[in-house]
């Protein structure tokens, strides 16, 4: 704990170093009878305990002197073999159990951070501050787990180095203590490489038999990244469905915005048969802008809906243009609203607004008596 502390937290950490202390000492009395020459190192350590100042010895600092902190010339006596052993078998679930440990924190902190980015951000500084201070909670009992990690598997390190757990565990490394999935702060694109942490299966409670990765094996991290990785397909598909369907109501829209304005070059009345002309050829011209604006839609996706396999229902209308190429003066290679003989462009003429019609419109009547309005 850092700061100021308070006198219940003194006294807390007080009751927890007594009951540290009460556990080491019945420790010693077992290990004095099962481990030799523990003792001459156990009297070098520290003075006896009546000299010992009480206030600075905390039970903290004591050393246990397991099998694997022995020195080397030790652990190599036949009469220490069996502990050593008995050591590495208690080491290889310790490592186990905290691994587990590790990534059920992680879990977590990927749930903290999802609430937080979808239910607290936005809400002000106390809520924030609230779910740091949870995320740090659980911060600490994470790195407590991996510190936990580090010492059983120095300690398998030590013991059997060559071990059939080294296929299994790693060194764990600050860097590795990440997942499952990409970080919130992750936003590129690159894909996506797990930590070992979440590839390493389930320990197998049988000793004497290979453990292989079955469907039964398979922890619960790998499940969860199999659910997202098929979410994330399904979402996929999903996205591919919904822009064929766009491409296919934007031509449809097209197609059925050219006929609209054919309709409009019908409906008006008047005595003048030059503002009668104008009229419809203004509507012509922009059902002809609209066929365009679908032909060159088709142009434009045809080739890569082919390129992956897809042919779309309205692909036979519009496949002729990809070997004829779009006429009427429409040149595919320019930017929409680029027409030849159109200096306002598509653009223009599409913000009109549809009752302009019914008005009085100015309108260049050379440029519309020169269009062949029998060919519509």
């Amino acid at each position: 704990m850092k700061g100021r502390k308070t006198n219940k937290q003194l006294a807390d950490l007080q009751e927890k170093r007594n009951a540290l202390l009460v556990q080491i000492r019945n420790w010693r009395e077992v290990q004095l009878v099962y481990t030799p020459h523990v003792a001459s190192l156990i009297s070098h350590a520290q003075p006896p305990e009546t000299n010992a100042d009480p206030v600075k010895t905390l039970p903290e600092t004591i050393p246990l002197f397991m099998p694997s902190t022995m020195p080397p010339q030790l652990r190599a006596l036949p009469e220490l073999k069996k502990i050593c052993q008995l050591e590495r078998r208690l080491r290889e679930p310790q490592a186990d159990g905290a691994l587990a440990e590790v990534r059920h924190q992680r879990r977590v902190i990927q749930g903290l951070w999802q609430f937080k980015r979808l239910n607290i951000s936005g809400m002000g500084n106390k809520p924030n501050t609230r779910m740091i201070t949870l995320y740090k909670r659980f911060d600490k009992k994470t790195c407590r787990a991996a510190e936990k990690y580090r010492t059983a598997w120095s300690a398998l390190c030590v013991l059997d180095p060559d071990g059939s757990w080294s296929v299994r565990l790693k060194e764990l490394k600050r860097e590795h203590i990440s997942g499952p999935g990409k970080e919130p702060d992750d936003s590129s694109n690159s894909r996506y490489q797990p930590s070992w942490i979440w590839l390493v299966p389930c320990a197998s409670g049988l000793r004497n038999v290979e453990t292989t990765i079955g469907e039964d094996e398979f922890n619960k991290s790998m499940q969860v990244e199999w659910s997202k990785a098929r979410a994330r397909m399904r979402r996929w598909n999903e996205e591919l469905l919904i822009i064929k369907e766009e491409m296919r109501r934007a031509i449809v829209y097209h197609k059925w915005r050219a006929a609209w304005w054919r309709e409009r070059s019908l409906l008006r009345e008047h005595a003048d048969a030059t503002i009668l002309s104008g009229i419809s050829g203004y509507a012509h011209k922009q059902a002809t802008i609209c066929t365009h604006m679908a032909e060159r839609c088709a142009v434009y996706w045809l080739p890569h809906l082919k390129e992956k396999g897809f042919t779309p229902v309205w692909a036979s209308d519009y496949e002729h243009f990809l070997h004829e190429g779009l006429d009427d003066g429409v040149d595919v290679s320019k930017g929409e609203g680029e027409y030849e003989g159109d200096e306002d462009g598509v653009e223009g003429d599409l913000d009109l607004d549809e009752d302009e019609v019914d008005g009085e419109v100015d309108l260049d009547e050379d440029y519309y008596f020169d269009l062949d309005i029998e060919k519509y």
